[in-house]
């Protein structure tokens, strides 16, 4: 062998020996863009779920925020609703003495319990009514009662509201529950009357 082909053969090994270091350099790049490329995924798709479950967090407590601004909203509403019907309520309870006020006077003073009773109040257009009832001398005229009679003893320790008013606030908490589910079924979601037939 000649120098010429050893010096060729050590040129041909020399070029071998960088094609396999380039070969190993590719190959372990390629090894290495792909770790870099599953490293990145995996942590996108870690950070994609964590946003994911940040998201869902927050959209549940968007959504228990806006329950609970809904029920504070609609129970200021139903308590507007309780002081323009009662008002209404009250405000119409005049309208009761036009069906037979007579009888229905009668059977309120009826049923007083039997007592000494010395102060009666009545509406002023009553008082001829209720001398009927009691001796004129302790009735006497309220302008705040709309129908029917207070009743009390001659120290006050027993008093008997015996009034249209009396009578609606004691029975307002069944009355109300009617009259809001009216007020639903009326309005309903849009807040305007709605075809009820």
């Amino acid at each position: 062998m000649g120098l010429e082909e050893l010096i060729h053969t050590l040129r041909k090994n020399e070029q071998k020996q960088k094609d396999d270091i380039w070969q190993a350099v590719n190959t372990e790049a390629d090894a290495l863009r792909e770790q870099v490329a599953e490293a990145i995924a995996d942590i996108t798709k870690k950070q994609a779920e964590q946003l994911a479950s940040a998201c869902q967090k927050s959209m549940r407590a968007i959504y228990a925020d806006a329950e609970i601004k809904t029920r504070q909203k609609k129970l200021f509403a139903f308590q507007a609703l309780d002081q323009a019907l009662r008002k209404a309520a009250a405000e119409n309870l005049p309208a009761l003495r036009q069906n037979n006020y007579k009888k229905v006077f009668a059977v309120l003073a009826a049923e007083l319990p039997e007592r000494q009773w010395e102060k009666i109040a009545v509406n002023d257009a009553d008082l001829e009514m209720a001398a009927r009832f009691f001796a004129s001398d302790i009735i006497h005229p309220d302008a705040a009662i709309s129908g029917g009679l207070t009743a009390a003893t001659a120290d006050d320790t027993i008093i008997v509201n015996n009034t249209f008013e009396k009578r609606l606030e004691r029975k307002w908490h069944l009355i109300l529950p009617a009259m809001i589910n009216e007020c639903v079924k009326r309005y309903g979601k849009s807040g305007s009357a709605e075809n009820t037939e």
